[in-house]
Order: structure tokens, then C-alpha cells, then sequence
């Protein structure tokens, strides 16, 4: 009987596209169409069906050049499938007395007035959306009780709201509004503990960096300070109060703290 190894070896001259599938003549007890053979994701599978006959395996063969670009193609499609769209139909929170409320008071209403940030109402999903500066992504909080709170769409990176070179990094996009209306600092909301390498570029372009976080996210404060250190001058300010709902001199004094 032929070693495991030995049928790899012969079988390698069959020649399989990615996805196919043959039934053949065993090559190895010559039984009439008992011997399947297929390809599936780089990984070769071969059985006969032959009772008497114990020919069957498999074995890593690796994906050729189309077969990864496929393969790339389908991961993409994937991704896009999970990632949710902005919705079509967004309006003007003005026209919406519970947003505006919203925006009111969760320290957004300067950065919204004064064009630092674009924000709309989507009817659809009864959300308040934060875009991004690129109007490729938003990060959405709900109207209602809907669960999650805040929901993301389409490419969010980082949301940031103001034009200072000083960057305050916050929990969520109201805190980066309330940042912004101090006129002196620059609010970026990241969505997650790990910087990706997409954003870690993007901080680069500012000459300092504070972290406000508050003191349930001390191990995410000081996780996200390994990361930049070496990339920009970064400081942690640890928070108890959320910068949201800070009037602009409690935020100056805070961020200002050690100065």
C-alpha cells in the first residue's frame, strides 16, 4: 500500500483548479470512477471509494495567484457586508427638538453650531450621527432605547472635532465636542482600545497628545500611552467627571493640569 507520502507524490501531477472537483479512476487500485479528488481553499482531499482500496488524504497545497486574489476578494466583500452603510436619508437636527435637546446637553451644541463637526439625524434608525472629517464614516448614539447605544458605520478611523495641534483623546463623540468648543484643543474620539496603524499615522500630525479617560479605563489610558509614546509628546489625565458634561473651564483646567 502507498505511504501517505507517497500518494501526495503522485497526486501532485493532477492538475485542480481552486474549487474544482474531479472523479476519476483510482490511480492507485484502478477502480472505475471511485476516486474523488477536489481542491477547496488551497487544501487537497482525495478518497476512493473502492471497500478494498485505502487511498485517501489530504494536504496543504497553498492557493495560486488568482486563487488568493479570489480569496482576498471574498474577505473584502465579507468585511463590507459587516461594516453598516450611512444611511441614504439623513436630515438637520435643527428640525428635530429632541436631538437638538440631545446635542444641548451632552456638550455638543458649540461644535455643531460652529460647523467643527458635521451631525445628522437618520430617521430610519432614530440615531443622532457624528460624521467624519472625510464624511466616510459616523458613529451614531440612539434617540430611543435601542441596543447598542452607539452604533458605527461605514470607515470611522478617528473622530475628530476642532482645529488645534493639541489633541485630547476621549471616550465618545459629545466628550470630543465638548473638547473642541474650548477653542484651545482639539477633541478625537477613538473607537477602540488598540490604535490601528491607520491611526496612529493620523495622531501623528499633532505636536501633543493628552489622554482623558476616567478611572475605570486606567489599564485602556495607559495601554493607548505605550502606543504613541515615541510617536508624539503624550500625557494621561485621569477623569472623574465626564468631559461631556464639563463647562469650557473645567476642561482647560483639566487638560491644563501639570502645564
Amino acid at each position: 500500500m502507498y505511504s501517505t507520502k507517497d500518494q501526495i507524490e503522485l497526486l501532485k501531477s493532477i492538475k485542480l483548479s481552486d474549487g474544482e472537483s474531479k472523479s476519476i479512476d483510482c490511480p492507485f487500485c484502478n477502480g472505475k470512477k471511485k476516486f474523488s479528488i477536489s481542491n477547496k481553499e488551497g487544501v487537497v482531499l482525495w478518497n476512493c471509494y473502492k471497500a478494498s482500496c485505502k487511498a485517501r488524504g489530504a494536504y496543504q497545497k497553498g492557493y495560486c495567484l488568482k486563487g488568493a486574489r479570489n480569496r482576498i476578494n471574498n474577505l473584502r466583500q465579507i468585511s463590507r457586508k459587516r461594516t453598516r452603510t450611512i444611511p441614504e436619508t439623513l436630515s438637520n437636527p435643527i428640525n428635530h427638538p429632541a436631538v437638538m435637546k440631545y446635542l444641548d446637553e451632552n456638550g455638543c451644541l458649540y461644535a455643531y453650531s460652529n460647523s467643527l463637526i458635521k451631525i445628522r439625524y437618520a430617521p430610519a434608525d432614530n440615531r443622532c450621527l457624528f460624521l467624519s472629517e472625510n464624511g466616510e464614516g459616523a458613529v451614531g448614539r440612539t434617540m430611543g432605547e435601542s441596543i447598542p447605544k452607539w452604533m458605527s458605520y461605514g470607515d470611522t478611523n478617528l473622530l475628530t472635532v476642532g482645529t488645534s495641534n493639541h489633541a485630547v483623546i476621549v471616550e465618545d463623540a459629545p466628550s470630543a465636542c465638548a473638547v473642541a468648543a474650548t477653542e484651545m484643543y482639539t477633541g478625537v474620539a477613538i473607537l477602540g482600545t488598540n490604535l490601528s496603524t491607520k491611526q496612529k499615522h493620523s495622531l501623528k500630525q499633532y505636536k501633543s497628545i493628552t489622554i482623558c479617560l476616567d478611572n475605570d479605563a486606567k489599564k485602556k489610558a495607559i495601554n493607548l500611552l505605550r502606543q504613541l509614546r515615541g510617536l508624539v509628546p503624550c500625557t494621561v489625565r485621569f477623569i472623574t467627571k465626564d468631559l461631556k458634561y464639563c463647562q469650557t473651564v473645567e476642561i482647560k483646567a483639566i487638560v491644563g493640569r501639570g502645564q
